[in-house]
């Protein structure tokens, strides 16, 4: 039997947002958009760990305003938020082939080196929903000293679809 990712989703208890409703897009600039399908690879817009309403959670630079593990809580979120962009593109989270890059930003101040551990919090939550044969990714992780919002976390996913039925 497939490992259904929407069964995984549920069992975890997941509340994954509909970015349906209100449609993405807006709040920080009209030339944004949600994200990107060429072919059979979707490339998600920048992911952070924000509520439908514009709320952040756990704002500010780890280890200066914020704790490693409220990072990693955050980081987490930010990839239930990616579960719910990536129904909004494809209609369900079934219809994900392969997850192939996860671009991760850390808000931290120069030197701090725990990047991965953060980081981790989000791809192991995308594995546990995916499986290892679809939720194994390559990924990096990157310190910056500035984050739009003062997000302490971003991420930019991007990932190998179904293919679309042909329209003959």
């Amino acid at each position: 039997m497939a490992h259904s990712a929407e069964a995984r989703a549920r069992e975890l208890g997941l509340e994954i947002p509909d970015y349906s409703n209100p449609p993405y897009g807006g709040r920080y600039g009209s030339s944004l958009r949600a994200f990107h399908r060429t072919g059979d690879l979707l490339e998600l817009s920048g992911i952070t760990p924000e509520s439908r309403s514009g709320e952040l959670l756990h704002p500010g630079s780890v280890d200066v305003d914020i704790s490693l593990d409220q990072a990693r809580e955050a980081a987490r979120y930010t990839a239930v938020n990616a579960l719910g962009m990536i129904r909004y593109a494809l209609g369900s989270l079934d219809e994900v082939a392969a997850l192939s890059r996860g671009l991760c930003f850390v808000l931290c101040p120069p030197g701090f080196t725990r990047l991965n551990e953060v980081s981790n919090a989000a791809s192991d939550l995308l594995f546990d929903v995916f499986g290892p044969e679809v939720g194994r990714m390559g990924r990096a992780s990157i310190g910056a000293t500035a984050l739009s919002r003062n997000a302490c976390f971003e991420l930019w996913l991007s990932l190998e679809c179904r293919p679309r039925p042909s329209s003959e």
